[in-house]
């Protein structure tokens, strides 16, 4: 085929600019993650794994050739051997105890699992040990928010027809699966659209956006940071997903009370004045305002099942939320511990060609990992999260920064599904917050000499 064979070209490509410079080489995978539609990232190549993982594992076995490398690989891993272990005999326990999910199944769901993580510690150790690669990734981001700005606007709003949609997914062979849609003409709130951009849904923009808004939010009041706080909040509320919205909103909230160091007298001062002004307001004008503004409240109150109908709002409801709830135990009640197995979900649609009837794409970590995994897979997940998060807290100064990007992300996940990738932007974010910590970025003229630093003096590793 055509198109495996262009593939397998493209991993060559990455797999020789990796031996060149194992630097260079993280630099292309992540400009591959945020610029190639997903869906190309998740075909099956080779011995069942996806271009993706391959990628992943390709880049981390090139650093590892390298003498100096290995011993800040074997470092981390001797300083962190308890946390390994536990998550290496809890993750194995799980595959083999679980109930449904075949074993060959579940073991490449799990060396998925660790090539994300692999390649996360990889991304870390690049910007934490090199002071101008955090800042390098961070122009990489930067050049994918305006690169998903420009393929939003011109394909989803103008022309209406997303490439990177039903276009492409009938190229490569999956248009039969009726719950694979493009979301340009769906509804939600005020919107007459959802965005996906490159990405495989909607909520996969708006979290990823989500977890990196906090990059720009926290690193001073440059108009080059205000201009990218902008249009990722552009994008998260565009994609439609109140998992992302609800939680940008949140973090917006978090970082005006630190920027202007709010303390309760002076939010109390605040929210009197707002009260203050409002009263001013003409009735007629309050009532204009409010119907304009309704359909969006109600595309964000999940909960309120009324008001999602008043304003023809479909999506989970409050009703659909408790029923699914009531179907996660029910599906775990013969192995409530381990649950289904690695891969449940996508097992499921793969032997019925459809959503599960009542959990559909299970739209809350605690559904997802609660079936997949089994209660000790739920709480080992969280613990996860945790540590992932006391180890970048530990080694950057930006401390609210890394705060953000948790609080977003563990919010979002919460209130809707677990999108497969999104781990791994939170680990990016961290990691440019890690790299960058310590410099003091005013204006873009910064960021962009500092990546042209790095192109003109980095040396092949």
């Amino acid at each position: 085929m055509a198109i495996q064979r262009l593939l397998y070209l493209y991993i060559l490509f990455v797999a020789s600019v990796s031996i060149v410079s194992y630097k260079k080489g993280i630099y292309l995978i992540w400009i591959t993650l945020l610029f190639v539609p997903t869906i190309i990232l998740e075909q099956i190549i080779k011995m069942k794994l996806s271009m993706l993982t391959i990628l992943l594992l390709g880049s981390v076995i090139s650093e590892l050739r390298f003498g100096e490398r290995r011993t800040v690989w074997k470092e981390f891993f001797s300083n962190n051997q308890k946390a390994i272990i536990v998550y290496l005999f809890i993750s194995f326990t799980i595959v083999f105890l679980s109930q449904t999910v075949p074993l060959n199944v579940q073991f490449i769901r799990l060396v998925e699992e660790i090539s994300m993580l692999l390649f996360a510690l990889q991304t870390f150790f690049l910007a934490k040990n090199n002071e101008k690669s955090g800042l390098a990734l961070k122009y990489i981001i930067c050049s994918a928010i305006v690169y998903n700005i420009f393929y939003c606007v011109y394909f989803e709003l103008i022309v209406r027809i997303n490439p990177a949609g039903m276009p492409l997914y009938y190229l490569l062979g999956q248009g039969d699966n009726d719950f694979i849609v493009d979301m340009i003409d769906s509804e939600r709130g005020g919107l007459d659209l959802r965005a996906q951009t490159v990405y495989r849904h909607p909520l996969s923009l708006g979290q990823y956006m989500l977890v990196l808004l906090p990059l720009f939010l926290m690193k001073g009041k440059s108009f080059f940071n205000l201009v990218f706080s902008f249009l990722i909040c552009v994008l998260i509320i565009l994609s439609g997903s109140r998992g992302a919205v609800a939680p940008m909103i949140l973090i917006l909230f978090i970082s005006m009370i630190k920027s202007f160091h709010f303390n309760f007298r002076k939010l109390v001062v605040l929210l009197t004045v707002i009260v203050a002004v409002i009263s001013f307001i003409p009735d007629n004008q309050w009532d204009k305002f409010t119907k304009e503004v309704e359909p969006y409240v109600a595309g964000l109150a999940f909960w309120d099942d009324e008001k999602q109908k008043e304003n023809d709002i479909n999506g989970s409801s409050m009703e659909m939320r408790l029923n699914q709830i009531d179907a996660a135990f029910e599906e775990i009640d013969e192995n409530p511990i381990f649950g289904r197995g690695y891969g449940y979900r996508d097992y499921w649609i793969f032997l019925h060609n459809d959503l599960h009837p009542e959990l559909l794409g299970f739209e809350s970590v605690f559904l997802l990992y609660l079936v997949e995994r089994g209660w000790i897979g739920l709480f080992f997940f969280f613990f996860i999260v945790y540590y992932i998060y006391r180890l970048s807290k530990n080694e950057t100064i930006s401390t609210i920064t890394i705060l953000l990007v948790f609080v977003g992300y563990l919010t979002s996940i919460i209130m809707t599904g677990v999108r497969p990738l999104t781990l791994l932007f939170v680990c990016l974010a961290y990691s440019v917050t890690c790299g960058i910590a310590p410099y003091k970025e005013n204006d873009s003229d910064t960021l962009v000499e500092s990546c042209q630093s790095v192109s003109n003096t980095s040396t092949s590793q």
